[in-house]
């Protein structure tokens, strides 16, 4: 594809060079004329925005409020934002810095680097770190602490929390606490603290004055309140947490816009800024060598943390965060010579706890008004609208590698043709793993040998532009591979990566089963009359007596699992509730079973018809247990 000439767009011009030169008021016009309706018709309290080159900073700007209750103005110098999972290229830097240095080594075993700490299983190296390839645990729950609770994290729990769910290095899939493991890292190799690192490495050397990890010395003064939405005149304030020990390298940096801007030239200028080293030509070039996990050769890659995106515009790589009240995106467009960051107040549940308590007050307070979500979304979608505005595209693809794309040998495309399931579900949490079955995405054949997404016709059919590798009309691509762990699908980049699956790997068909089995199993209350006939009455006594021992187990097992489990080590109350779900596994079976051998005779089955219908019922509970692999289950304290 030929590098088209296009016209500047509109406050922007370009250099010979093809840099976009950005002037600061269209472009603060721009974005006022967005951010400011979006808040007002979204409810959102606050937002920030900051745009650079790397000579300086464009636009460095504030809206709304960063604390409702006392009417705080957000102010994009004194504010402190939290960026969530953009610490993870902070992370990343500092890792990078002592790659450079010798002191890592990208491919030793980790376990070389803990002293405090390690990672059971297999042999997981800092290069699968850095990429989301280790495979660890999806589920964060009890990983935050409060505000001014305490973050520190036992041996014993971090051991257990240490170990890859799947093999690690078969492929990306967003891993916070394999990054909590580079944290743990840094730690011990340097003999510091997080906070100490990120202050002397990284903020110091950039004069990002005002950035800290962790806890503010002055606590919540200068902080951004924690919000969650609902729409104008709904906003309910909620609480700040910190990242526990064994996750802090997967975020917790609370910032200003101008600490920011800061950091956003230093990734524009290749490591350096105003004429300080921050990292080496080296090491910046390894921390954005977007082939350390190129899912194929003509796909967008990631490098160390950031994902490359392909939008013409020449490279573009990113890193989006998300923490409950703060939402935030980060773009840095090299070659145009443009970076952008987004922080917005809301749009996020009070908690990542994935426990029916949380999960029901998560529904009812972030649940958006229908008016309130076009603002929500314009927020959402602000980088990439600047994008279209002020940075003309057109360029040639910047993710093709090096291997030719052509090729005339037919794709074997039938071994990949079928379901496949989001990389990143794995996990010892009973419900995320099962909630995860819901994200299936299907390949399917299209005419002329195209194939097709199932279920997301808008994309279009995508027709093949090399072994493996299809593009749709849009311009994006769809690849597949094979990997000694199974066949993989990506989607866009080399982020979006999907493993094929099967119904019994993943059954998402037990969801649906068991929803449905449920309150056909409740009818069994129906039976319990004093006139029902005795096999009847004795079949509802016992399936009922099962579901509930199956929903106890359930449940509990969802609300207590981890936090007992994991952080606690606990074993016995676990243990009592999985005896109880296998326990009620057992009585639908076998009351299932009984009531068919309890029929004498056809007529008898006929009349029957309810029991039979609450014997299916019971034996579709147990099947789902099964599928969920909640049968055998032990001991509790690992893994489902």
């Amino acid at each position: 594809m030929g590098l088209a000439v296009l016209a500047p767009a509109i406050g922007a011009g370009q250099t010979p060079a093809g840099r976009v030169v950005l002037d600061p008021g269209p472009v603060e016009q721009w974005v006022d004329g967005q951010v400011g309706p979006a808040l007002k018709s979204s409810g959102l309290p606050g937002a920030l925005v900051v745009v650079v080159q790397r000579s300086g900073v464009v636009l460095n700007k504030a809206y709304g409020l960063s604390d409702v209750a006392n009417h705080t103005p957000a102010d994009a110098n004194t504010t402190l934002f939290e960026y969530a999972s953009i610490g993870k290229t902070m992370t990343a830097v500092i890792a990078s810095q002592l790659i450079d240095a010798g002191v890592l080594d990208l491919d030793q075993d980790v376990n070389r680097y803990l002293k405090t700490a390690q990672v059971s299983g297999p042999k997981v190296t800092l290069r699968m770190l850095l990429t989301h390839r280790a495979g660890f645990d999806d589920d964060i729950t009890g990983l935050f602490a409060p505000f001014d609770g305490d973050i520190r994290m036992s041996r014993a729990e971090l051991d257990r929390r240490l170990r890859p769910l799947v093999a690690p290095g078969s492929a990306v899939a967003c891993d916070n606490q394999g990054f909590g493991v580079v944290g743990l890292i840094l730690r011990d190799v340097t003999g510091k603290s997080i906070p100490e690192l990120y202050r002397e490495r990284l903020f110091e050397p950039t004069r990002m004055t005002n950035a800290v990890h962790g806890r503010p010395a002055d606590g919540m003064a200068r902080l951004a309140r924690c919000y969650t939405v609902q729409g104008p005149g709904s906003v309910r304030e909620c609480e700040l947490w910190l990242y526990r020990e064994g996750l802090m390298g997967a975020g917790g940096v609370a910032a200003t816009g101008a600490d920011m801007a800061r950091y956003l030239r230093m990734l524009l200028n290749g490591g350096t800024l105003d004429g300080r080293t921050v990292m080496s030509p080296r090491a910046f070039a390894d921390l954005t060598n977007f082939a350390h996990a190129r899912f194929h050769p003509g796909m967008p890659g990631g490098g160390h943390s950031f994902i490359q995106f392909e939008e013409f515009r020449g490279l573009e790589y990113a890193h989006s965060g998300s923490i409950p009240g703060f939402s935030s995106m980060m773009k840095v467009y090299p070659d145009a010579d443009v970076a952008m960051l987004v922080t917005f107040l809301g749009g996020q549940p009070p908690a990542f706890e994935m426990t029916p308590s949380n999960v029901v007050t998560s529904l009812q307070r972030v649940s958006m008004r229908d008016e309130a979500k076009p603002g929500l979304n314009v927020m959402r979608e602000l980088t990439d609208k600047f994008a279209d505005q002020f940075i003309p595209a057109g360029r040639p693809r910047s993710s093709e590698g090096p291997a030719p794309l052509a090729g005339t040998s037919a794709d074997r495309i039938g071994d990949y043709l079928g379901t496949y399931v989001i990389a990143s579900n794995h996990s010892r949490s009973l419900i995320a793993r099962v909630a995860g079955w819901a994200g299936l995405v299907t390949l399917e054949p299209a005419p002329g040998g195209k194939l097709r997404l199932g279920g997301y016709a808008e994309l279009g059919d995508y027709h093949r532009v090399g072994p493996l590798l299809y593009e749709n009309p849009r311009g994006d691509r769809l690849a597949l591979a094979e990997h000694p762990a199974g066949k993989y699908l990506a989607i866009g980049l080399s982020g979006g990566v999907f493993k094929k699956t099967n119904a019994i790997e993943s059954p998402a068909w037990s969801v649906f089963m068991f929803i449905f089995a449920v309150p056909l199993l409740l009818t069994a209350l129906l039976q319990l009359r004093a006139g029902a006939p005795d096999p009847l009455r004795r079949l509802a006594r016992f399936s009922l007596a099962g579901l509930v021992l199956v929903l106890a187990g359930v449940v509990a097992e969802w609300e207590w699992g981890v936090r007992l489990g994991v952080v606690q080590g606990a074993w016995l109350l676990p243990a009592v509730w999985r005896l109880a779900l296998h326990a009620g596994v057992v009585v639908l079976l076998w009351s299932g079973f009984w009531f068919f051998r309890a029929g004498d005779n056809a007529k008898r089955w006929i009349t029957s018809a309810h029991g039979f219908v609450i014997a299916a019922a019971a034996w579709a509970v147990a099947v789902a247990m099964v599928m969920w692999r909640a049968v055998g289950a032990f001991p509790p304290q690992f893994w489902w």
